[in-house]
């Protein structure tokens, strides 16, 4: 995000431009241990330590703040090691939360996750979290 006084950029990590094929899933409720049985597939276009930025079709989308199980290649990002030292990472899945959600007006919408931390509070559930990622 670029601060509109200064004509700076706020964001504490930068972002790369990541063109990759991933699959995501919506975590309905850790403590339901249930899951959306659906893959979907999607394009990522942007990532940072901190989140990843993809295209999906719009009737499949998930809601804002809506919990996701997502597989990406991050491991061939210029980022990997800052992604691994701060991210939950699980059976090589990352999650992360939905913050941004917009229409690209040609079916299919951008959206916004946030990586979920490691030391972001829902971790306490881990092994909640961990049989719901397969």
């Amino acid at each position: 995000m670029v601060d509109k006084d200064n004509n700076q950029e706020r964001r504490e990590f930068l972002r790369f431009s990541y063109d990759k094929p991933l699959r995501y899933r919506v975590v309905k409720e850790v403590n339901d241990k249930s899951a959306s049985l659906t893959l979907m597939n999607a394009i990522s276009k942007n990532l940072s330590a901190s989140g990843i930025f993809f295209t999906s079709k719009i009737n499949k989308r998930p809601d804002i703040t809506n919990l996701l199980v997502i597989e990406v290649d991050y491991k061939t990002a210029d980022i990997c090691k800052e992604i691994e030292d701060r991210v939950l990472i699980l059976k090589n899945k990352i999650l992360g939360r939905v913050v941004r959600m917009e229409d690209n007006g040609d079916g299919t919408c951008g959206i916004g996750v946030a990586f979920v931390t490691k030391s972001d509070p829902m971790t306490k559930n881990i092994k909640s979290i961990e049989n719901l990622i397969k």
